[in-house]
């Protein structure tokens, strides 16, 4: 199934024993284009609002006719994994904590997006954990976004800036992003929702707010236009995945 970050942050979040709040960002890795965690927005039932983020790993299920994200935890299990200070970058040690207080396997040990497996939930392993915890050799900073902060960037083509990101695609089989939409109202009269994909991306700079292509700005103009009701059905987002780059 495909889920949109406009849609995701209209999700709750069920923890095994109750509705834990709702999906305030998400944060994706700028290298793999994967997504790492759902921040939880947990102002009705955590003091000061504090902010707790929730790993793919922990995801149970997803309905998008309900808008709801389960995950294999209870409340009080939440309430009390470390909290994260969203005005500063989540550091690898902080994941590392989160980690070891979940008892998940680390992502960034092995070749894939997920380690040595295709898809987040294997990493709960407990025999995964434990050979996590004996090699930290390959303990590197991590290249976490926030999709809240990327959309709105404009986006840089070879000749011109042309229109900004305003929504991104994700596959919950795995959690990869397949697609960012680019808006081009603000530089065209009428303006498009165009499609690009993650290997279109050469440079994410959050002090210009740019997102850099490797695109011409007829290359861009060239990629087809999307239908936004349609990004949730697998079938129209492959489609539109073949008309950029068809299948050999």
């Amino acid at each position: 199934m495909m889920v949109t970050y406009k849609q995701l942050k209209h999700f709750s979040i069920h923890a095994t024993d109750k509705d834990i709040g709702g999906i305030r960002d998400v944060l994706f890795d700028d290298e793999s284009f994967v997504v790492r965690y759902l921040v939880a927005d947990t102002n009705t039932w955590l003091p000061m609002s504090r902010k707790v983020v929730i790993s793919p790993i922990s995801v149970s299920d997803i309905n998008a006719e309900e808008e709801t994200v389960d995950v294999n935890m209870d409340a009080d299990t939440l309430k009390n994994s470390p909290s994260i200070d969203e005005h500063k970058p989540v550091s690898r040690e902080y994941e590392e904590t989160l980690f070891r207080y979940f008892g998940y396997g680390y992502y960034w040990i092995g070749p894939g997006a997920w380690g040595d497996f295709s898809h987040p939930t294997e990493l709960a392993q407990p025999k995964v954990m434990d050979e996590a915890q004996n090699d930290l050799s390959q303990h590197t900073d991590n290249h976490l976004r926030a999709c809240g902060e990327v959309s709105g960037y404009e986006v840089s083509t070879s000749d011109d800036n042309v229109g900004h990101i305003t929504d991104f695609v994700f596959d919950n089989s795995n959690w990869a992003m397949t697609l960012l939409i680019v808006d081009t109202h603000n530089w065209l009269p009428g303006g498009k929702k165009l499609a690009l994909l993650p290997k279109d991306i050469s440079a994410l700079d959050w002090s210009s707010h740019q997102v850099t292509v490797n695109l011409s700005h007829d290359g861009l103009m060239e990629r087809p236009e999307v239908d936004l009701d349609k990004l949730s059905d697998p079938i129209y987002v492959a489609e539109i995945i073949s008309q950029i780059q068809p299948v050999v």
